[in-house]
């Protein structure tokens, strides 16, 4: 079977929800349409609207390039929340998420039947601003330290020890670990370490010299940069810049 990846409509949410979600995106699935993600550290609702039914998944963070499939005659909407932010939307850590899926119906707070209805006929992202800022006037959401540790790490985007940011957040590197595996779905070590993997991706499809993003990420030399290539994307630094595969972040 030839497998094709589909197209997406990326669109950034309204100001006021910017701090909770990252952004929404939209597809149709096509003939072997599939969808290749690489980590990123997010909690995903993906909202599945065939011709006379719709179903919808929360799926967690992962941990490896993962392959999606979609369905020919399916239309895909989806939100992709902020890392560690999906617990003002979700009855569940996102631990429990981790390379998993569950119907949203089970874990999610808030119902989507209104959404899918109206999404057929107007627009997806505005639909889908109003969905949230309807469900957020009636449960704040509030900041937790490790909002500002995940900003920390990404304003980073290199070497940081986590001692460093449990001490900037305020929390015994212990206590800090259990909570940010709770909130973010994976431990902070590895977030860190895809954030800088995603920061030297962009470099290497930039055209940087591999030992000169290799340095410029604080990756010890370049065979540590491959190493990381090919546990998280699955491939060598050098063949990533011809794999059709990104980071949905980077099309917004």
């Amino acid at each position: 079977m030839v497998l094709s990846l589909s197209p997406l409509n990326c669109s950034r949410p309204t100001m006021a929800l910017r701090r909770l979600v990252g952004h929404y995106w939209a597809s149709a699935g096509g003939a072997n349409a599939v969808y290749p993600a690489l980590p990123d550290g997010a909690v995903d609702l993906v909202i599945e609207i065939l011709p006379s039914s719709f179903q919808s998944w929360l799926y967690g963070t992962t941990t490896v390039r993962t392959i999606f499939p979609l369905d020919s005659q399916a239309r895909y909407i989806g939100i992709r929340f902020r890392p560690g932010c999906s617990r003002h939307f979700m009855r569940i850590a996102a631990r429990e998420l981790t390379d998993r899926h569950e119907p949203a119906q089970d874990v999610l707070r808030f119902p989507l039947a209104e959404f899918a209805e109206r999404s057929a006929e107007g627009d997806w992202a505005v639909g889908l601003d109003d969905l949230l800022s309807r469900y957020l006037a009636r449960q704040p959401p509030r900041t937790n330290a490790i909002d500002r540790a995940v900003d920390l790490i990404e304003s980073r985007r290199d070497t940081i020890r986590i001692r460093e940011v449990a001490s900037y957040v305020g929390k015994s590197q212990r206590q800090f670990e259990r909570d940010f595996l709770e909130n973010v779905g994976i431990s902070a070590k590895l977030f860190a370490s895809i954030i800088r993997f995603r920061h030297a991706a962009r470099l290497i499809r930039d055209g940087m010299p591999i030992a000169a993003v290799a340095a410029d990420t604080g990756y010890a030399d370049q065979s540590h940069l491959s190493h990381e290539f090919k546990r998280l994307a699955g491939v060598s630094p050098r063949r990533f810049p011809r794999e059709a595969v990104d980071f949905l972040q980077d099309r917004v």
